[in-house]
């Protein structure tokens, strides 16, 4: 059995953190084994899983915190896991901080890098300027680079790289099964939510600024106008939660927003959404609309997001320069019936069992070649 360090994944629950633990509960973990290093100096949302299924979580200082004590601690780690540990899965949404990958270099480690994202959500020119440079070191120590999708591989590599072939294209890829629209529950959740009746438009992120979810807000009021029924269901926590709230209340709309936080029942509330709403100014390709979509939801998609992510013919986008009438428009006119969408997301390969087996013929090629050094 071979341990595999996991980098890069934040603390909280996300469409990276979720893809890899997919991956964990899915991979044949009698050849395979993630050991999670989370750099946001706290626990790690899924530590008592992660154990659960023989790996380890090792705590680092955040690097917000402090950089130089995180960095020591991320070396330190590194020597100490190199006795039973041979492969470094990077997982990145840019480029910033190279520091861990001169560090597993240093180490000797054989290192992957996945890109989840199609730009930075950093505003600096001279941060963003940091990928463009950094790219070309991590593009030469990684033996593999994988990408959630042809705009993250190109934004997270290069283009040119990606062209060449260098860039191989792993789906975000979920338990379809887990999904599979459930009527019955359906029923249960909206009478639980006293959500009888109503026009439900869900959303599931993070509250940062990738997510817009000041532009939805925006958008519900206009639906709101039109439909005096209609009830925004938002999951997820983060820092711009509070300013979210404090717009809701602004707005007059505390009655008609539901703040759930974070939550482990998302097939279910999935099941109890009429349309499912992402906004974001920028995504790779999002797992939560691989999710939607297998729950049967009819999503709309701002135009930011990767062609990619139409997997079903229940997706429909939407440019950001459109008017928050139009985009209400296209809410309300949305088919609201669940589709049984399983064949088409396995068929497309974004069932997870299929990712996990490709996935272990990656990592047993590159174990061999470690072996062969």
């Amino acid at each position: 059995m071979k341990r595999i360090i996991v980098y890069g994944l934040g603390t909280s629950v996300g469409g990276m953190e979720e893809y890899v633990m997919n991956l964990f509960r899915h991979i044949d973990r009698s050849k395979y084994v993630f050991d999670i290093i989370p750099h946001g100096g706290k626990l790690f949302y899924a530590e008592k899983e992660v154990r659960h299924l023989g790996g380890r979580v090792y705590k680092i200082t955040g690097q917000k915190e402090n950089l130089l004590q995180s960095m020591k601690e991320l070396n330190q780690c590194f020597k100490e896991w190199r006795n039973d540990h041979d492969i470094i899965y990077f997982n990145s949404c840019g480029f910033y901080n190279i520091i861990p990958f001169l560090l597993a270099k240093r180490n000797k480690y054989t290192i992957i890098t996945h890109g989840h994202n199609t730009r930075g959500g950093k505003k600096s020119l001279l941060i963003e300027g940091l990928h463009l440079f950094n790219r070309i070191y991590v593009r030469w120590v990684s033996k593999r680079c994988f990408a959630c999708s042809q705009a993250a591989g190109e934004w997270m590599f290069g283009k040119h790289f990606f062209k060449k072939g260098r860039v191989k294209i792993i789906n975000n890829a979920i338990d379809c099964d887990l999904f599979r629209f459930n009527q019955d529950v359906r029923t249960d959740i909206r009478k639980q939510l006293n959500l009888d009746n109503r026009f439900v438009i869900g959303h599931v992120g993070r509250f940062v600024r990738q997510k817009n979810h000041d532009f939805m807000i925006d958008v519900f009021q206009a639906i709101r106008s039109q439909n005096g029924q209609a009830k925004l269901m938002l999951i997820g926590d983060g820092e711009l939660k509070p300013l979210i709230e404090e717009k809701v209340k602004r707005l007059g709309l505390e009655d008609d927003v539901l703040f759930l936080g974070n939550r482990k029942d998302i097939p279910e509330l999935m099941w109890a959404m009429d349309v499912f709403v992402l906004p974001s100014l920028f995504e790779g390709l999002p797992v939560v609309a691989v999710e939607a979509q297998a729950a049967g939801l009819s999503l709309v998609l701002s135009d930011t997001i990767s062609r990619e992510a139409k997997i079903t013919q229940s997706v429909t986008f939407c440019s950001l320069k459109r008017q928050l009438a139009y985009w209400a428009k296209v809410i309300l006119t949305e088919n609201t019936k669940h589709a049984d969408t399983t064949l088409a997301i396995r068929k497309k390969e974004f069932d997870i069992k299929t990712q996990a087996h490709q996935f272990e013929h990656l990592l047993s090629a590159l174990t061999q070649s470690c072996n062969q050094v």
